[in-house]
C-alpha cells in the first residue's frame, strides 16, 4: 500500500512538470516578435495563434477610422476593414474614454462591464470586447465573437496576453521612436515634434484624442503643441 502511495505521488509530479512547460504557442510568439519586418503582419499572425489558441473563428482588432467610428484592419478571418454593427460601434466609443472590459449578449444592443477575473462567460454573450492598453491609454480593441464558441471555456488570461503583445506591436507601429516619446514625462515643445505629431495623427486616421494617447499627452498638450509648432513654422 505505501508503495502505491509513493509511486501515486510520482506519476503526479511528472505530470505537473509536464503541464508547466510552456507550449508550443509560446515559442511561436517569441519568433513573431523577434523576426518581426512588417508590423501588420505580426499583428496579423499573432492574432491567428489567438484564434487558433482559443478556438475561436473570428477575432478582430478594431481601430479609429473617423470620430465615433471603427474599423476592423486585421481579423483572423482574413477580412480587412471590415464594418462593426452598431452595438459594436457604440461599445467601441465607451470602451476608448473607459478602458474596461465589456460584454455584449445576445439578444441585446447595449454593451456591460465585464470583470475578467471575476465574471464569467456565458453562452447568451455573443461579444467580447477587450481593450488593448499601453501605460493606461486604450490604443485599439481586441473585438472576438463568441457565437457558436465555448465561451465558458475561454482563457482569459491567454486572450489578455495576447492583447498585450499586439499592443507594444501597434504603439511602436503608429509612432517610430514610440518608446522615447512615451517615456517622457511633460517637457518644452521641441520644434522637431511636429512631424512625430502628425504621423501620429494620420496614423489614427483623423483621431487627435487617440494622437494624444500614443505619443503619451493630453489632448490638451497635444493641441498646444501643434498650435505652437504650427505658428513657428
Amino acid at each position: 500500500m505505501p508503495m502505491y502511495k509513493i509511486a501515486d505521488m510520482q506519476d503526479y509530479r511528472q505530470n505537473a512538470a509536464n503541464s508547466a512547460m510552456p507550449g508550443a504557442w509560446l515559442n511561436c510568439v517569441t519568433e513573431i516578435l523577434e523576426s518581426r519586418y512588417h508590423d501588420d503582419e505580426s499583428i496579423q499572425q499573432l492574432l491567428m495563434l489567438v484564434a487558433e489558441q482559443t478556438g475561436l473563428s473570428n477575432v478582430s482588432i478594431a481601430l479609429p477610422d473617423a470620430p465615433s467610428r471603427f474599423k476592423a484592419q486585421y481579423c483572423s478571418t482574413g477580412v480587412t476593414n471590415g464594418v462593426y454593427s452598431f452595438a459594436v460601434q457604440h461599445a467601441l466609443c465607451r470602451q476608448f474614454e473607459s478602458r474596461e472590459w465589456l460584454v455584449i449578449k445576445e439578444g441585446s444592443e447595449r454593451p456591460e462591464r465585464f470583470e475578467p477575473y471575476a465574471d464569467s462567460l456565458s453562452k447568451t454573450d455573443r461579444c467580447l470586447l477587450v481593450p488593448l492598453l499601453l501605460r493606461q491609454s486604450v490604443l485599439a480593441v481586441m473585438v472576438i465573437d463568441l457565437r457558436g464558441a465555448r465561451s465558458a471555456e475561454l482563457d482569459l488570461s491567454l486572450v489578455n496576453f495576447f492583447a498585450a503583445q499586439i499592443a507594444h506591436l501597434l504603439a511602436t507601429q503608429v509612432v517610430p521612436n514610440f518608446k522615447t516619446l512615451y517615456a517622457r514625462p511633460y517637457q518644452r515643445v521641441q520644434a522637431d515634434e511636429l512631424s512625430d505629431i502628425h504621423a501620429a495623427i494620420e496614423k489614427c486616421s483623423g483621431n487627435k484624442t487617440m494622437a494624444a494617447k500614443v505619443l503619451g499627452l493630453t489632448p490638451r498638450q497635444l493641441r498646444y503643441r501643434l498650435s505652437k509648432l504650427s505658428a513657428e513654422c
